[in-house]
């Protein structure tokens, strides 16, 4: 409290009593301004700080504001990435299937054809025109004799394993890339249900070697089985194009293409 303060409350006791106060009674005065100064100060600091954390809590309210603008901002590019990563991924898988089953013009004839045609060609009066004799052909090497000899322990494999009617050895013999690995084993299952192997024969043919890991050629089976419902017995001959590939070291049937099939 200011001295000024002080002189006038004092004034103000003395007009109030006619004499100047008592001793206690200006203690008292001086006491209540004290009091009342320090009440002021507490209201001032308190609006003071009330009006801090106004301001504090605007800012935060403004923080919070800009975060949710930049993670929305954030989640469009995210959401605009992952969608130019599928585009560009579906555009690199079409491709790659049209890539994968492009075939070239090149005609591939086994040496047995090659031979046909060239003796054909030099008959008068046979038909082959000089167009359908400038055709490109690639005639494709026969695979040595020790890789015959692992093409037929593959066939001799799915041979035995389909007269023991075990599917890991019949299995084994694919490649997992065969087109429809899965359904082939559930399909020997249910065969196996109903038939008994008697025996089962094979020959192989035609053997090309399209590259160091990949070996064309065509497998005829001669297959004896007995229907184990009715126990008739039924030979029946089917003829394959057969690709093999090399994988791991070990020949596997890659793909088969059905050429023909009669019941004898």
């Amino acid at each position: 409290m200011l001295y000024s303060d002080f002189l006038f409350k004092y004034d103000i006791l003395v007009l109030n009593w006619g004499h100047p106060p008592r001793a206690g009674a200006v203690a008292e005065t001086v006491l209540m301004g004290i009091k009342m100064s320090q009440t002021q100060k507490t209201k001032e600091s308190i609006n003071h700080a009330l009006a801090a954390l106004e301001a504090e809590t605007q800012e935060v309210v403004r923080g919070s504001s800009r975060l949710n603008d930049n993670l929305d901002k954030a989640g469009k590019k995210i959401w605009r990435q992952v969608l130019v990563i599928w585009v560009v991924g579906i555009v690199l898988v079409i491709s790659y299937f049209i890539v994968l089953n492009h075939k070239p013009a090149t005609t591939l004839l086994t040496r047995k054809q090659l031979v046909d045609q060239q003796a054909a060609a030099a008959k008068p009066g046979t038909g082959i025109t000089s167009e359908s004799s400038q055709l490109p052909i690639k005639v494709l090497p026969i695979p040595p004799a020790s890789e015959q000899a692992d093409l037929i322990k593959v066939l001799d494999q799915i041979r035995e394993a389909q007269l023991k009617k075990d599917i890991h050895m019949f299995m084994e013999a694919y490649s997992p890339d065969f087109p429809g690995f899965a359904q082939k084993r559930e399909m020997t299952l249910i065969i196996w249900g109903k038939f008994t192997y008697i025996d089962a024969q094979f020959k192989l043919t035609e053997l090309q070697q399209e590259n160091p890991a990949t070996i064309l050629g065509k497998v005829i089976w001669n297959i004896k089985v007995q229907d184990q419902k009715t126990g008739e017995v039924k030979v029946v001959t089917k003829s394959y194009g057969v690709t093999f590939a090399k994988q791991s070291g070990k020949w596997l049937v890659q793909k088969l293409e059905k050429i023909d099939s009669k019941l004898n």
